[in-house]
């Protein structure tokens, strides 16, 4: 699978701690080799489940129009059970056909997703 960065991804990028970068790079490297199949942590996509208020209704579209997803990359810590472990930061990212484009790290809670200029 191929993976890309989105413009503002690229710079913020370069602002992370090598940890940070290096848990990046491994994420890459995997996803390159094998695909979304088998990742250690949480992978799931960022529409929220059963929206019920305007807000997570809003949510749910913005995250399926543009085939946002989050990983949790392990940073600080994984905890939980393989291949369900989560974490206190997600790598946001554009689950396109056959490439994903990163587009974001945050922590969560609480959940943001990323605004349209960090699309780019």
């Amino acid at each position: 699978m191929k993976v890309r960065t989105s413009n503002y991804f690229s710079r913020l990028f370069f602002t992370l701690s090598d940890e940070h970068q290096q848990k990046i790079l491994d994420f890459v490297q995997y996803v390159s080799d094998n695909g979304l199949k088998g990742l250690v942590g949480r992978n799931k996509s960022s529409a929220p489940t059963n929206p019920r208020t305007k807000r997570q209704r809003a949510n749910f579209n913005y995250a399926q129009k543009h085939c946002l997803w989050h990983y949790h990359i392990g940073i600080p810590e994984y905890k939980g059970d393989d291949g369900d472990k989560t974490s206190e930061y997600v790598l946001h990212y554009q689950k396109l056909n056959d490439e994903i484009v990163l587009v974001d790290i945050g922590i969560h809670p609480p959940f943001a997703l990323p605004t349209l200029e960090k699309l780019i």
